[in-house]
Protein backbone atom coordinates (compact mmCIF):
# COMPACT_ATOMS: atom_id res chain seq x y z
CA UNK A 1 0.00 0.00 0.00
CA UNK A 2 1.40 3.10 -1.12
CA UNK A 3 1.37 6.26 1.56
CA UNK A 4 1.38 10.08 -0.13
CA UNK A 5 3.20 12.90 2.04
CA UNK A 6 2.79 16.56 0.84
CA UNK A 7 5.20 19.20 1.61
CA UNK A 8 5.07 23.00 0.54
CA UNK A 9 8.36 25.36 0.11
CA UNK A 10 8.07 28.74 -0.37
CA UNK A 11 10.67 31.24 -1.29
CA UNK A 12 10.17 35.31 -0.03
CA UNK A 13 11.77 36.96 -2.98
CA UNK A 14 13.68 34.66 -5.74
CA UNK A 15 11.62 32.06 -8.15
CA UNK A 16 15.57 30.83 -8.81
CA UNK A 17 16.02 29.68 -4.92
CA UNK A 18 12.52 28.46 -4.71
CA UNK A 19 13.72 26.28 -7.78
CA UNK A 20 16.51 25.53 -5.99
CA UNK A 21 15.09 24.33 -2.67
CA UNK A 22 12.74 21.83 -4.77
CA UNK A 23 15.43 20.58 -6.65
CA UNK A 24 17.54 20.03 -3.15
CA UNK A 25 14.08 18.32 -1.88
CA UNK A 26 13.90 15.90 -4.47
CA UNK A 27 17.18 14.41 -4.31
CA UNK A 28 16.87 14.06 -0.98
CA UNK A 29 13.51 12.41 -0.89
CA UNK A 30 14.73 10.18 -4.09
CA UNK A 31 17.92 8.85 -2.19
CA UNK A 32 15.34 8.10 0.89
CA UNK A 33 12.68 6.03 -1.34
CA UNK A 34 10.51 8.09 -2.27
CA UNK A 35 8.35 8.13 -5.48
CA UNK A 36 7.90 12.16 -7.39
CA UNK A 37 3.77 12.22 -7.74
CA UNK A 38 4.20 16.17 -8.84
CA UNK A 39 5.50 19.13 -7.98
CA UNK A 40 3.44 22.09 -8.80
CA UNK A 41 4.59 25.99 -8.42
CA UNK A 42 2.06 28.27 -7.38
CA UNK A 43 1.55 31.84 -4.99
CA UNK A 44 0.68 31.51 -1.40
CA UNK A 45 -2.55 33.50 -0.15
CA UNK A 46 0.62 36.50 0.53
CA UNK A 47 1.44 36.00 -3.40
CA UNK A 48 4.49 34.57 -1.94
CA UNK A 49 5.88 31.77 -4.79
CA UNK A 50 5.26 28.39 -3.19
CA UNK A 51 6.25 24.89 -4.46
CA UNK A 52 3.83 21.78 -3.62
CA UNK A 53 5.56 18.56 -3.78
CA UNK A 54 3.77 15.55 -3.59
CA UNK A 55 5.49 12.26 -3.32
CA UNK A 56 4.68 8.37 -2.52
CA UNK A 57 6.35 5.62 -0.90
Amino acid sequence: MKTYSVLSESSMWSTTKLKQKVEKILNEKTKDGYEVVSVAFGVNIWWIPTAYITLSK
